[in-house]
């Protein structure tokens, strides 16, 4: 048992030095979908999200990640846009024939609502966990299947009030170009 273990082990450490190599450059993005509840008692609305992003391996397999997000939320009679702007760090491994990754990032976002009471807009912050499998297309073309979970903290700015205790998991899928120098 410890003898399969260690090899185990080994071949996961040896999987992971194939990866991707310090100074690639990864440009890439996905859509997602999720269903969105700010708290236990209201409706859930569907969302789509756009999320470019570029991220930069600093050392072998690690990524440091500018994030980008435009997010478009619709339900009855109330609408609202969402920008936001971070920095996240992905770890990816190799697992034949694709890309395992996980990552975690800090979200900036600003939200303007227009609903019967008018306009009004907030701004809030966000932990992005994320995980996923990239699936080989082409040399160094990937589609990116994964999934994601921002977690709010703090308080809302803007008009916004209270403490920002929001939730959101999304399925996404995109393409991850990764150029080596």
């Amino acid at each position: 048992m410890k003898k399969g273990l260690l090899v185990l082990l080994a071949l996961l450490v040896m999987s992971s030095v194939f990866a991707f190599t310090s100074r690639t450059v990864n440009p890439g993005g996905s859509v997602s979908f999720y269903s969105y509840k700010a708290n236990s008692d209201a409706d859930a609305m569907t969302v789509i999200a756009f999320l470019p992003q570029i991220g930069y391996f600093v050392v072998d397999n690690a990524s440091v990640d500018l994030l980008l997000n435009y997010t478009y939320m619709s339900q009855d009679d109330v609408s609202a846009s969402e920008m936001a702007i971070g920095v996240g760090g992905r770890y990816f491994y190799t697992i034949s024939p694709g890309k395992l990754y996980g990552g975690l990032g800090l979200l900036y976002s600003s939200t303007a609502y227009d609903d019967e009471d008018g306009d009004y807009s907030e701004s809030s912050t966000f932990l992005n966990f994320k995980a996923g499998y990239l699936f080989p297309i082409a040399k160094n073309v990937y589609i990116d299947l994964g999934a994601k979970y921002d977690m709010g903290f703090g308080s809302y700015g803007g008009d916004g009030e209270g403490d920002n205790e929001q939730g959101q998991f999304g399925i996404n899928a995109g393409f991850q170009i990764f150029l080596t120098k």
